[in-house]
C-alpha cells in the first residue's frame, strides 16, 4: 500500500504488537463481570508508589484479581498484566511479559524476536534497563494462577532482583511464597493484603444480593449469606442459587454433592493446604466453635497452638472470635466439607466423641457431653448424663434441644412414655409456649392416674405452673403450685435437689415482690440447707439470686449489690436466660444504685430488665421494672405523664393472662405517684386493695399521722427494728414526731444516719422533705465524713430541686376543687353546682380556673377525661 507524503514506515504501528505464541487475553486487565461490586474501599491498600511491592495473597475466590483488575482501571500510571497458568515455561513467561509491555508501549522491546534465544533473566535485565529509560512510572500485575510455586521461588528471587526502581510490583498469589519476601524488601517497601482485607463487608453482601433481587430482611437468606463468611465467590455462588431457586442453601447437602459449584470451590481451596493442615482442621471440625483446651483434648500429639493460631490468622476454615477466652469457629461451609471427609473415617470420628464426652464431664459439662455419649454410640453414658444435662439446658433456655432429646428420657411403655412427656414439658415451658405447656400438664395429669409415678407428675406439673404464675403475677395460684411441688412423694421419681431449688428461687422472688423479708430470709435458707447436694452450677447461681434479694429486703444494700453483681456475672457466663434467666439480680442491682442515689446507672439496668422480661415472657419483672419509670417522672415533678405511663401500663396488662397480679404490681407504682402529689384520697383506696407489705405499711402509717388518728404514736413505738431498713425507717418516723425539737430531731437522725452509712443508703434520706434535709445537713456540718458529705451535697440539691419544680403543682387538688370536679362529671350545669356547692358564681369560676391550671386543661370536657384517666374519678 503506497504511504501518505510526509510518513514515514517507523512512525505506524498496530494497536498491539502481537508476540508469537502468546495469549492476548493473558497480558491484558481482565474485564469484570457486570454483577462486580466495586472495591473502591481497598484501593487505598494498592496505592503504593514505585518501587514498592503489594502481594495480594488469598485462596480460590477471595477476588484478588477482580480487585486489583478494578483499581488498575483506574490507576495513574500505566498498568502491564501478565496472567501465568501451570503450563507456562520461563520463556513463554518471557513472551508474555514483553507482550504486555508492548500493549501500554507500542513498539517496546524490537530486540526480543531479532535476538531470540535469550535467556529470561537477560529478558528481564534488558526489559528493566529499557522500561527505566522511558522516565515513567509503572505498574507490574503478575497474576499467579500455578497451583505449586515452591518450584519458582529461585528463579522469582533472581527476576524480582532485576526488576527496575520505576516499577509498583503487583503479585498476586494463592498461597504464601515466604522465601521472596526477603526479596521483595529489598526493592523498597513490602504491602501484604490478606483474606482478612478482601472479605466482603456485610454491606457489600447486602448490595449483591440486592442486586440479584433477593429479600435480604428474610432470616433464611441472610442465614445463607452469612455462612460464607464474606468469602467473596462464595457469596457470588451462594446468592446465584438462591435466585434461581428461591431457597436457602443446605450447606450439608452442599458438602455431600459431587457436582456443586460451591463444594468445588471449597475443594480447590482445600487441595492448595498441605497434609499437615488438612489433617488438623478436619479433626476440629467435629465442633463447631472450640478453644485451645478442646482442640488439645482433640487433637492430642498433633496439638500445636502456634500453628492453629496461624490458620485463624487466614481465616479460611475457622477464624477468632471477640471472645476473651480465646475461641474459634469454623466456616459453616469448609466445617461441612471437612466432616464430609471425617465421617470417611468413622472409628477417628467415634475416638474424638469418647475423648469430647470425658473432657466435658470433667469441667462439668453435661449438655455437651450428652451430645458426645450419643455421637459415640455410648447409650448407657447417654442414660447417665441425660438428667444433668436436660438441666443445663433449660437453664440456657434450649427448649427445642430438649424436646429433640426427649425420646432418651424413657422407653416406650407407658411409664417411658409419662417420662419422655416430663421432658417435653420442660422443653416447651423453656421455650416459652406457656399455653401448650398449660395443655401440656392437663393431658400428662390425666395420662397419670394409676401409674406408679403419678405423685411425680403431680409434683413435675405443678412446679412447671408454679413457672407460668410467677411470669404473671399469679401470686395466690403460685402458693398452691408451691406447696405440692415441694411434697414429697414415695414414687420412683420425685424432684432432684436442683429443681427443688428452682422451685425456692421462684418462692423467692414472689416474697420479694411482695416486699415479704422474712420469708425472703427463710427460703434463702432452705435453699442453702440443700444446696450441698446440688452438681449443677445452675442450683448455686440461683441460691446467689436469692441471697441478693433477700440482702436488699433486709437493707444490705452494698452487700446485695455485691452477691448481685456476682449472680449476674455467673448467669452470662452460663448463658442463662428466659425463665432462669438473671432479671431478679438485675432489679436488685438497679435498685440499689437507686439507693446509691446514682439513678442514671440505675435506669440502664431498668430498661434492660424490662426489655429482657418482655423478651422472655417474665411478665412480672417486666411491670417491676415499668414502673421504676413512672416513679422517676413522679420524683420529677411530672405528674400527669407518670399517671399516664400507669394508665399505659394497665391497657397492656389487661390484654395478659392472669392480669390480677399484673395490676397489684402496677398499683404500687400508681401509690408512690399519688404519695407524691399528696392524692390521700385515690392513696387510700388503692392501699386498702394490696398486699400489705412494708411499703404499703409505711403509707398507712403515713395516712394515720395526717388524719390525726388516735394511736399514731402506739404504732410508731411498735414499729419492728430487726434489719437495717427497719431501723432506718423507725428512727426517720420518729424524728418526724419530734421535728419542731431540734436536740430530739438530731439525736434520732444521728442514730438513721450511723445506719444509713453502714448499708450504704441515701435515697431514702433525700426523700424526705426540706426540714429533714436540714438536719442532714447541719449533722454533716459535725461529723464532716465522706458519706456525709456526699449526702448532704445531694440534700442541698434535692432541696433546691424541688423548690424549682413542686410537685404538688400538678394534680394536687384542694378538697373543694376535687368537688368541683366530681360535680363537673354530672354534665349539670355550672350554675346548678355552684348552688348545690353553696358558692357564689364568682368562687365558682375562680375554682374552675385554678382547677383547669393545675391539671393543664382547657376546659371541663378534658377536665372529666383527664381524672378518669388519671384515676382520680
Amino acid at each position: 500500500m503506497p504511504q501518505a507524503e510526509g510518513v514515514k514506515r517507523s512512525d505506524i504501528t498496530p494497536e498491539f504488537d502481537i508476540t508469537a505464541g502468546v495469549t492476548l487475553s493473558r497480558a491484558l486487565v481482565p474485564t469484570l463481570v457486570p454483577n462486580f461490586i466495586t472495591r473502591k474501599r481497598l484501593f487505598n491498600l494498592l496505592e503504593n508508589p514505585a518501587p514498592s511491592t503489594t502481594v495480594v495473597i488469598a485462596p480460590a475466590g477471595f477476588g484478588k484479581t477482580s480487585l486489583v483488575a478494578e483499581w488498575a482501571g483506574h490507576a495513574k500510571e500505566k498498568v502491564i498484566w501478565i496472567s501465568i497458568t501451570n503450563s507456562d515455561s520461563l520463556n513463554e513467561m518471557s513472551a508474555l511479559l514483553i507482550q504486555a509491555t508492548r500493549n501500554v508501549i507500542p513498539g517496546f522491546a524490537d530486540w526480543f524476536e531479532r535476538d531470540q534465544p535469550v535467556r529470561p533473566t537477560e529478558v528481564v535485565r534488558r526489559w528493566g534497563n529499557e522500561l527505566l529509560a522511558t522516565g515513567r512510572d509503572y505498574i507490574l500485575v503478575i497474576d499467579n494462577l500455578r497451583d505449586h510455586v515452591n518450584r519458582d521461588v529461585e528463579i522469582a528471587t533472581k527476576l524480582v532482583n532485576q526488576f527496575p526502581a520505576n516499577v509498583h510490583l503487583v503479585a498476586i498469589r494463592r498461597d504464601p511464597l515466604e522465601t521472596s519476601y526477603a526479596s521483595f524488601s529489598t526493592r523498597g517497601s513490602l504491602h501484604v493484603i490478606g483474606p482478612k482485607e478482601l472479605r466482603f463487608t456485610k454491606e457489600e453482601v447486602m448490595t449483591l444480593a440486592e442486586s440479584y433481587g433477593l429479600k435480604t430482611n428474610e432470616s433464611s437468606t441472610r442465614d445463607s449469606l452469612e455462612a460464607a463468611q464474606g468469602w467473596p465467590s462464595a457469596v457470588s455462588l451462594v446468592i446465584r442459587q438462591i435466585s434461581r431457586s428461591k431457597d436457602p442453601i443446605d450447606f450439608e447437602k452442599i458438602a455431600s454433592s459431587r457436582g456443586e459449584p460451591i463444594r468445588a470451590l471449597a475443594v480447590a481451596v482445600l487441595d492448595s493446604f498441605s497434609h499437615e493442615v488438612l489433617d488438623i482442621v478436619t479433626d476440629l471440625s467435629i465442633i463447631p466453635e472450640f478453644n485451645h483446651e478442646e482442640a488439645q483434648v482433640i487433637l492430642g500429639e498433633k496439638y500445636n497452638q502456634d500453628l492453629i493460631n496461624s490458620i485463624a490468622q487466614e481465616a479460611i476454615f475457622f477464624s477468632q472470635t471477640s471472645d476473651p477466652d480465646l475461641t474459634f469457629s469454623f466456616s459453616r461451609l469448609m466445617r461441612e466439607i471437612l466432616l464430609s471427609e471425617l465421617r470417611k473415617k468413622p472409628d477417628r470420628k467415634r475416638e474424638i466423641h469418647k475423648l469430647l464426652l470425658d473432657f466435658y464431664l470433667a469441667v462439668n459439662r453435661p449438655n455437651l457431653a450428652l451430645e458426645h455419649a450419643f455421637l459415640a454410640g455410648d447409650q448407657s453414658a447417654v442414660a447417665e448424663v441425660f438428667p444433668s444435662a436436660a438441666r443445663v439446658l433449660q437453664a440456657t433456655g434450649k427448649g427445642n434441644d430438649l424436646v429433640r432429646w426427649s425420646v432418651f428420657a424413657g422407653d416406650a411403655s407407658p411409664t417411658g412414655l409419662l417420662k419422655r412427656a416430663t421432658v417435653e414439658l420442660t422443653g416447651r415451658l423453656t421455650s416459652l409456649e406457656f399455653d401448650l405447656t398449660q395443655a401440656l400438664i392437663e393431658q400428662m395429669r390425666i395420662d397419670a392416674q394409676g401409674s406408679e409415678i403419678e405423685g411425680f407428675i403431680k409434683q413435675l406439673t405443678s412446679g412447671t405452673r408454679a413457672y407460668i404464675e410467677i411470669a404473671y403475677g399469679q401470686f395466690s395460684e403460685f402458693e398452691k403450685s408451691f406447696a405440692e411441688a415441694m411434697t414429697p412423694v414415695k414414687d420412683p421419681l420425685m424432684l432432684g435437689i436442683e429443681e427443688q431449688i428452682a422451685i425456692i428461687y421462684l418462692a423467692a422472688v414472689k416474697s420479694f415482690m411482695l416486699d415479704e423479708t422474712e420469708r425472703t430470709e427463710e427460703l434463702y435458707h432452705q435453699a442453702l440447707s440443700i444446696t450441698d447436694s446440688s452438681r449443677i452450677g445452675s442450683g448455686h447461681i440461683l441460691i446467689s439470686h436469692i441471697k441478693a434479694m433477700s440482702l436488699f429486703q433486709v437493707g444490705e444494700y452494698r452487700s446485695a449489690y455485691e452477691t448481685a453483681s456476682v449472680a449476674i456475672s455467673q448467669s452470662r457466663k452460663q448463658q442463662y436466660v428466659g425463665i432462669l434467666g438473671p432479671l431478679s439480680s438485675m432489679y436488685v442491682q438497679a435498685r440499689c444504685l437507686l439507693e446509691f442515689a446514682r439513678p442514671q446507672e440505675a435506669y440502664e439496668i431498668l430498661s434492660q430488665v424490662r426489655n429482657l422480661a418482655e423478651q422472655w415472657k417474665q411478665w412480672s419483672w417486666f411491670f417491676m421494672a415499668d414502673g421504676y419509670f413512672a416513679r422517676d417522672l413522679a420524683l420529677r415533678g411530672r405528674a400527669t405523664e407518670a399517671l399516664e405511663n400507669i394508665s399505659s401500663a394497665r391497657k397492656r396488662a389487661s390484654t395478659l393472662t392472669g392480669r390480677d397480679g399484673l395490676m397489684g404490681i402496677i398499683d404500687l407504682s400508681e401509690i408512690f405517684i399519688r404519695y407524691q402529689v399528696q392524692d390521700y384520697e385515690r392513696l387510700a383506696i388503692l392501699v386498702e386493695r394490696v398486699p400489705q407489705q412494708t411499703f404499703v405499711q409505711q403509707i398507712k402509717l403515713t395516712l394515720v399521722e395526717r388524719t390525726g388518728r388516735k394511736g399514731f404514736a402506739e404504732e410508731v413505738k411498735n414499729l419492728p427494728v430487726r434489719t437495717p431498713r427497719e431501723k432506718i425507717w423507725k428512727y426517720l418516723v420518729d424524728v418526724s414526731e419530734v421535728i419542731d425539737q431540734e436536740k430530739l430531731a438530731l439525736t434520732s437522725m444521728r442514730l438513721a444516719l450511723e445506719v444509713g452509712a453502714a448499708v450504704g443508703a441515701k435515697e431514702t434520706f433525700l426523700r424526705q422533705g426540706e426540714e429533714m434535709g436540714n438536719l442532714i445537713i447541719k449533722l454533716a456540718g459535725e461529723n464532716p465524713t465522706l458519706y456525709m458529705e456526699d449526702l448532704a451535697s445531694a440534700v442541698a440539691e434535692r432541696i433546691k430541686e424541688d423548690s424549682n419544680n413542686k410537685v404538688q403543682s400538678q394534680l394536687t387538688l384542694t378538697k373543694r376543687e376535687l368537688e368541683v370536679l366530681r360535680h363537673l362529671a354530672t354534665e349539670r350545669p355550672i350554675s346548678a353546682i355552684s348552688a348545690t356547692l353553696h358558692i357564689s358564681q364568682n368562687t365558682m369560676k375562680t375554682h374552675l380556673k385554678n382547677l383547669y391550671r393545675k391539671m393543664e386543661v382547657d376546659g371541663r370536657v378534658h377536665a372529666v377525661e383527664k381524672a378518669k384517666s388519671n384515676f382520680i374519678l
